[in-house]
């Protein structure tokens, strides 16, 4: 295997730099653009340091490890072959835009979340989890006890048997007490007291116990839908933060065998004057891919990309959009692409992967979608990703593959470093607003080269968006705190001048302008603040001169600018979104992202779900679902944790006022007259059924709500109580018929059972669906908002006597209070009623014909209604005739009817 040229590069000029270490100072060679925090990340990862070797030698010694490997596997023809090996690998270190990352642990794999033996073993962590934090937090509580029963015995001065005696020593029985309400029992309190001259170890280790990471494969569709076992997986990740889901079991296995070495690739360092150097970085993935095949044994193996993001800034694509998507998945596509060709070739040599052996159509078949699915995407790596997978299926297919999973995105904040800032994951991207180390170590902000880029290849105004971002890095002509002010403040030339100075070093003006810059003697003297105020951390100098905080917020804006270009009025739109996209992206947009990506990569990646600490488990079952229908491959719930202050408040129990000591004259004296006593009578209604009568009396109403005919039956008990109902509508559904007549059938069994009518009418009244509207055929209701409104509207009209919920004329009801309808008898010229047959009104069918026939209702029985005129109702009733017609005339009130006259006084009725 022959390693091509163009793979290595070219190295960059070296320099010797001094850097001081934690116990020495060390002299290497290294890159002259590094920062001192890159080249020491670099010296951290190596280990052991050779001075004056570049980076300390260590990326010499991995290089030629690895060389030897394959030459000892007989990867490589001859010695010479694996050294252009060893030096392009050594290069691409050297070169910054290549290193090596470490790996994974691997997790407990638990069942499928579906299978009843996922949901035992759950439960079981979950009790095993609980009773170790009890037991940790009971043990502590307990061992402080314990601790002030030694204490007590330890402390008391004076006859040693009687400092142990609890009845003797008050201070040692309060600690004994204390200890047994803490769940001590008296043989351990004993014990503590025997020893008490001897010194005592903590009773057990009382840190958390440690959490098994744990992974189970679960239904996409279970999750998204949030079903009873999705649930579960949910509450068990809200308290524990250790479970892992994956939507596939060959996920979920590859994530559970954990990864043991890794190397990133930064995309970024492949950007020239002239686009993207497609074919060195494919030659760099080959290069990396054979080197992870080498050095990982039996392990696993990943391999992924950092700077994505920054390639899609240069080129003025915002990762929201779905250009920048796609131009992201084309690029790990073509990595994919080269590291499994590499895979392939290694595979000649070192021997194929069990699990590709075991489903060898089922790879092939995947790559040959990943290509199909390459050559569709919208960027211009697409025809170029599409030949690289299908260069690597046609190897696949000939050879095999030694990694059946070798690419993937991961984090890993120490390859960052390596890599000089460039973000490990699916699409990282430096902060636009970056910082840059000058020749004496001085860290200055200034633009990321992929914002210089993008800035640069739309033409747009550097001046304006380095004044937006960077700030003018003076106050001079700052809009609310410049010289002049200060100056007015008491601030002299040479305060400012520090402050002015300290503005190149600070990362806000209050740091420019805290007691350490300006002195605690200017403070002091001329400011008038205390010496206890200068002490303070947080003393904020110029909020004690009486600068305000949007002030204070202008002159930092003005001086060190925004530290972002997402939101500069002098870029166009499209630029914009493509910084606020690095700079500020949402959840969603992230997801987005990564679902992108993971269509072409081999490793699935665990997407953190972050919730807040007070979030409850139906919150996690809702990000769960959520970040399944996203489309990820696997997610992990974090839950926050609790501040550190965080304190449950809890309201204080009131205390019980002691009983005041009655004074002795009224202890003497006799027991007082009760003159007025309250008596309480407490009923208690029998909850069994009240059976209606088998021959029952009660009316039927026939009304139309809405256009639908409605007939209501009621039956009611000797005393007249409403105790059943029937509801019947006039061609409707079979089904909503029968839903009313059973809801008439529940309401009838709760009023057997002493459910009150009140309840029911205030339940259902105002209650509004179809049919519904005008009503017809009833006078006392003409409309309702529904049949069940009409129904208990009637009832309440008609046995509680709720005239308000009529919306009829109360004036034109009957005697019998079902309604007008047809009028029962027609008034004579007087405009006087003639009594009204009681066969009117009472069946003759069920009385039997033991109704009187001359029965009659008289006038005056209609319902009376206030402040409504009622004819034949003039005054009181005479004696005489009994007819409500006695008015006063003058001195003597006079019968209008029968002409008797009385000299009665009293109120009357007035006509």
């Amino acid at each position: 295997m022959r390693t091509p040229a163009k793979a290595a590069g070219t190295v960059p000029a070296m320099e010797w730099r001094d850097l001081e270490r934690a116990d020495s100072i060390i002299v290497v060679a290294a890159p002259a653009a590094w920062t001192d925090a890159r080249v020491e990340a670099w010296l951290d990862w190596a280990g052991t340091i050779e001075p004056k070797a570049p980076l300390g030698g260590g990326p010499a010694r991995y290089a030629e490890r690895i060389a030897k490997i394959g030459l000892a596997r007989g990867l490589f023809g001859d010695k010479a072959d694996a050294a252009g090996f060893k030096d392009a690998l050594l290069a691409t270190m050297l070169g910054g835009y290549a290193t090596p990352a470490g790996g994974q642990a691997g997790q407990l794999q638990l069942p499928d979340v579906g299978e009843i033996e996922f949901e035992t073993l759950a439960r079981e962590n979950l009790a095993r989890r609980r009773a170790a934090t009890l037991a940790a937090q009971a043990a502590s509580r307990l061992d402080a006890a314990l601790a002030q029963v030694t204490d007590a015995v330890r402390r008391c001065q004076g006859d040693a048997r009687a400092c142990a005696d609890v009845r003797k020593n008050p201070a040692l029985a309060r600690a004994a007490r204390k200890a047994r309400e803490l769940g001590a029992d008296d043989r351990t309190i004993l014990e503590a007291i025997a020893t008490a001259d001897t010194p005592r170890s903590p009773m057990t280790d009382l840190s958390p116990p440690p959490e098994t990471d744990m992974i189970a494969a679960a239904s996409r569709q279970g999750v998204a839908a949030g079903d009873e076992s999705a649930a579960l997986a949910a509450h068990v990740a809200w308290e524990t933060g250790a479970l892992t889901l994956a939507f596939s079991p060959q996920d979920a296995e590859i994530l559970a065998r954990g990864v043991g070495v890794g190397a990133a690739i930064d995309a970024s360092a492949f950007l020239d004057d002239e686009g993207f150097d497609v074919e060195r970085f494919t030659e760099v993935c080959h290069l990396w891919g054979t080197a992870l095949e080498l050095d990982r044994g039996d392990q696993q193996a990943r391999l992924s990309l950092a700077g994505v993001g920054d390639c899609l800034l240069s080129q003025g694509l915002a990762q929201t959009s779905p250009e920048g998507r796609d131009a992201a998945a084309a690029l790990w596509a073509l990595a994919v692409g080269a590291a499994l060709s590499a895979s392939a070739e290694a595979a000649s040599a070192l021997g194929q992967d069990p699990a590709y052996a075991q489903d060898r159509q089922g790879a092939l078949k995947t790559l040959a979608e990943r290509r199909v699915r390459a050559a569709a995407l919208r960027s211009e790596l697409a025809t170029e990703a599409a030949t690289a997978l299908a260069t690597a299926h046609g190897l696949a297919k000939k050879h095999g593959l030694r990694s059946i999973a070798l690419v993937g995105p991961f984090e890993d904040a120490e390859a960052t470093l390596r890599l000089g800032g460039a973000p490990v994951g699916p699409a990282g991207a430096m902060s636009p607003v970056s910082v840059a180390q000058t020749a004496d170590g001085l860290l200055l902000p200034t633009f990321s080269p992929a914002a210089m880029e993008a800035l640069s290849a739309e033409g747009a105004d550097l001046d304006a968006a380095r004044r937006h971002a960077l700030g003018h890095g003076t106050l001079l002509e700052s809009p609310a705190i410049d010289h002049m002010v200060l100056q007015a403040r008491g601030f002299t030339a040479h305060e400012i001048e520090k402050a002015e100075n300290a503005l190149r070093e600070c990362r806000g003006l209050r740091a420019a302008f805290a007691p350490a810059v300006m002195g605690p003697g200017f403070l002091r003297d001329v400011l008038g603040a205390s010496a206890e105020d200068v002490a303070r951390r947080d003393f904020d100098t110029l909020a004690f001169a009486d600068f305000t905080e949007d002030e204070i917020e202008a002159a930092e804006r003005h001086a060190l600018g925004a530290g972002r270009l997402g939101d500069c009025a002098a870029l166009n739109l499209d630029l914009r979104e493509a910084f606020q996209s690095v700079e500020a992206p949402s959840f969603a947009d992230r997801l987005a992202m990564l679902t992108a990506v993971e269509g072409f990569a081999c490793l699935p990646t665990t997407v953190p779900l972050p919730i807040p600490f007070d979030a409850r488990p139906a919150d996690a079952v809702r990000a769960q679902a959520a970040a399944a229908r996203a489309g990820v491959r696997a997610l992990r719930l974090q839950r926050a944790a609790p501040p550190a202050e965080f304190k449950l408040e809890l309201p204080e129990e009131p205390a019980a006022e002691a009983p005041r000591p009655a004074p002795l004259r009224e202890q003497m004296a006799r027991e007082p007259i009760v003159t007025e006593r309250v008596v309480e009578k407490i009923v208690e209604r029998d909850r069994s059924r009240r059976r209606l009568p088998d021959r029952r009396k009660g009316y039927i109403q026939k009304a139309a709500v809405g256009g639908h005919k409605v007939y209501l039956h009621t039956g009611e008990y000797e005393d007249g109580e409403l105790g059943e109902l029937f509801i019947d509508m006039h061609k409707e559904g079979a089904a909503f018929r029968s839903l009313m007549n059973n809801f008439a059938i529940a309401v009838s069994l709760g009023l057997q059972h002493g459910v009150p009518l009140d309840e029911f009418v205030d339940a259902f009244v105002y209650t509004k669906f179809e049919p519904a509207g005008p009503v017809t055929g009833n006078d006392s209701i003409k409309s309702a908002t529904s049949i069940l409104d009409y129904v208990f509207r009637e009832l309440g009209v008609s046995y509680l006597g709720r005239d308000d919920l009529a919306n009829a004329d109360p004036s034109e009801f009957n005697a019998d209070g079902l309604g007008a309808g047809k009028r029962l008898i027609d008034a004579d010229e007087n405009g006087e009623l003639d009594p009204v047959p009681a066969s009117r009104f009472i069946s003759k069918g069920f009385s039997r014909g033991a109704t009187p026939d001359n029965l009659v209702f008289a006038a005056f029985g209609r319902r009376r209604v206030e402040g409504v005129e009622r004819p034949g109702v003039e005054g009181e009733m005479c004696p005489s005739c009994g007819d409500l017609s006695l008015v006063r005339r003058g001195a003597i009130t006079v019968c209008d009817t029968c002409g008797a006259q009385s000299d009665q006084t009293g109120p009357l009725a007035s006509s």
